[in-house]
């Protein structure tokens, strides 16, 4: 028998003359001289691609090869790595991928194997890869969610060798490193949820790139990924803390303005995740201090926090923006963002301040928003018109269900907009609501007029109810139980004006919240009132987090009313929506987390105790 000169559990040659069977080889396999079962073993090696189904009558013996200590160490990896060749073709990759480990990392080198082999190996390497990646996945994610158990049982499970798979997986990490795709080792480090190995990642391609660019789109994509593939919120603000250190670094160090200024912004998203309003503030200040194109920048960075919807976040950033006269009160040792002390700003720098603090807080985008969509409304009246006509000839024009989807669909027709004409024009037609209709068709003012709220009170105000005398509800103003559609859904589309637009402004969006919540106390009587001041609360304070209002919309809760409750606990989500209340890892005050999560704990017993429906749903 002819035997190939050389040898490789990781790289084969093909053999100079075809072997019509595997049997005779297969037979050799008993054989007491160890010198035949390797040479037939090594034979075996070269031919199973195309014998596989014949050797697979002798899995067992090749498996107790493999595990012979008794056997020699070559005869043992060349056997495990005919019985992985062979499990490979039976589609059984965790096996092939266990009796892999035996022969090394060699057998997993992707490049070697189509050099040494002109790829016909290939696809059994991509598979162990493969194999090996998933293994190492499913135990480092196991570990590092703190399940004991799971990293015991993945191993036991598939008899890995634990030790032998991490070496694998780190020799191809470094061949990553090498080729210079760190992006597919990131991509393994997310999904393990390995901090440690992203922070290595991050740090070799720091190190190894020499390319600013490089790293610096390394760092975004590792961003862009923590936020829309990584579903702990621990292990995600773990990610974005080393991007975060990262990109200071880069900053700090590189020659570009552009990957500068770039950088700057990216780092700016990451202390917004991690919920940290004082250090987007200090950028926004180094940029408004800097040229005027730098104070553009710093200006667009403004609208784009606005636009996140994280209200109450930026407020914060608002807020901890220096203020002109503010250097003899920060001389006590409190902390400043500015990065030049204000007494040096010119008054162009003050201008460029007032114009951000207009962007964060003073409703501008807002308004421009409400501006582009009033000049560019392409509305077609006379769909209105023929609807209204058509429901009419139909003899429909008293039929509340149609008559309500009409006053819908103009109310989508003309979201934001402020365009209201065909309301006012009907206004008769309008009036034919009755009960909830009415409710809806004077809340969708607050759909058309979105945003405008330099108006809103003077818009509403025929249909508000009277505020009344005092605190307490006490005087001459007393609410009635009957009714109150209209004004329920007057105080519904305050909260629409106020609250549905990002970017609005904070203090008017604030007295709005304050009356809306005036009546909230006063209003527990009458259930449709109730239930517009309700969401125009929730509305008005969307993502605050305010403990007092929580419990003023509790206190509407407890009341028992179907429809208000329902209100109250709409309201109480958007309240506390983003914060993760009820929760180990939220992002509450901690003054107020224990309270909070009590509260939480109270609505879901009420939601198991109560018989409304309606509440379940809120």
């Amino acid at each position: 028998m002819s035997m190939p000169a050389t040898y490789s559990t990781g790289g084969m040659t093909t053999p100079s003359a075809p072997t019509p069977s595997a049997s005779g080889l297969l037979s050799m396999l008993t054989e007491p001289s160890p010198t035949l079962r390797l040479a037939a073993l090594k034979r075996l090696l070269l031919i199973v691609d195309s014998h596989w189904h014949e050797v697979a009558q002798c899995l067992p013996d090749l498996e107790a090869l493999a595990e012979d200590e008794e056997e020699g160490e070559e005869v043992r990896s060349v056997a495990a790595a005919v019985a992985s060749h062979v499990f490979f073709h039976l589609e059984e990759p965790s096996q092939a991928l266990r009796l892999a480990l035996e022969c090394g990392s060699s057998v997993f080198d992707l490049s070697a194997s189509a050099a040494n082999n002109s790829g016909s190996n290939v696809p059994y390497v991509e598979c162990l890869v493969s194999a090996a990646i998933d293994a190492y996945v499913s135990i480092q994610k196991a570990q590092n969610m703190g399940e004991t158990t799971a990293e015991e049982k993945a191993a036991s499970s598939e008899s890995l060798d634990v030790a032998k798979l991490h070496s694998v997986v780190q020799s191809m990490f470094q061949q990553c490193y090498t080729s210079g795709n760190f992006h597919y080792a990131l991509g393994i480090a997310l999904e393990a949820m390995e901090t440690s190995k992203v922070q290595e990642i991050l740090t070799e391609c720091a190190a190894r790139s020499g390319d600013e660019t490089t790293l610096y789109k390394l760092l975004q994509r590792a961003l862009v990924a923590s936020n829309t593939l990584v579903t702990s919120k621990k292990f995600r603000n773990e990610v974005v803390e080393n991007i975060a250190q990262q990109l200071q670094v880069l900053i700090e160090s590189s020659s570009s303005v552009n990957i500068t200024k770039n950088a700057a912004v990216t780092l700016s998203q990451c202390h917004q995740i991690l919920g940290r309003p004082g250090p987007v503030a200090a950028i926004v200040a180094t940029l408004l201090d800097g040229t005027e194109g730098e104070s553009l920048l710093g200006y667009q960075l403004c609208f784009d926090l606005v636009e996140s919807g994280d209200q109450n976040f930026v407020t914060l950033v608002e807020q901890n923006l220096p203020k002109k006269g503010d250097g003899e009160e920060k001389e006590d040792g409190a902390e400043s963002t500015d990065t030049t002390s204000t007494a040096t700003k010119s008054d162009e720098v003050w201008a460029r301040y007032n114009n951000a603090k207009r962007i964060l807080s003073g409703g501008l985008a807002s308004e421009l928003a409400l501006s582009f969509l009033h000049k560019f409304s392409d509305s077609d009246v006379l769909i209105m018109q023929t609807l209204k006509k058509s429901l009419e000839e139909r003899g429909a024009g008293r039929n509340s269900l149609l008559h309500n989807c009409a006053v819908m669909a103009h109310s989508y027709l003309n979201a934001g907009t402020t365009n209201d004409a065909f309301l006012r024009d009907n206004l008769e037609w309008m009036k034919k609501a009755s009960n909830w209709a009415k409710f809806s068709a004077t809340a969708s003012l607050g759909v058309v007029h979105a945003g405008h709220i330099t108006e809103a009170m003077p818009l509403l105000e025929p249909y508000l109810p009277p505020s009344p005398n005092a605190e307490d509800g006490s005087g001459a103003n007393a609410v009635s139980t009957a009714g109150g559609y209209a004004e329920g859904g007057s105080l519904y589309a305050l909260g629409l004006i106020h609250g549905s637009q990002v970017g609005s402004s904070a203090s008017k969006r604030v007295e709005a919240n304050t009356f809306l919540r005036n009546h909230l106390r006063n209003s527990h009587a009458n259930e449709a009132i109730s239930h517009g001041a309700a969401l125009g609360v929730g509305l008005t304070a969307m993502g605050t987090n305010d403990l007092d209002i929580v419990n003023d919309l509790k206190e509407l809760l407890y009341t028992d009313s179907a429809v208000a409750g329902e209100g109250a606990g709409i309201a109480i989500g958007m309240v506390l929506v983003g914060s993760g209340a009820g929760n180990l890892q939220n992002s509450i005050d901690p003054q107020n987390a224990e309270e909070i999560a009590d509260i939480i704990t109270e609505l879901k017993n009420y939601a198991r105790e109560t018989q409304h429906e309606k509440n379940h749903s809120g």
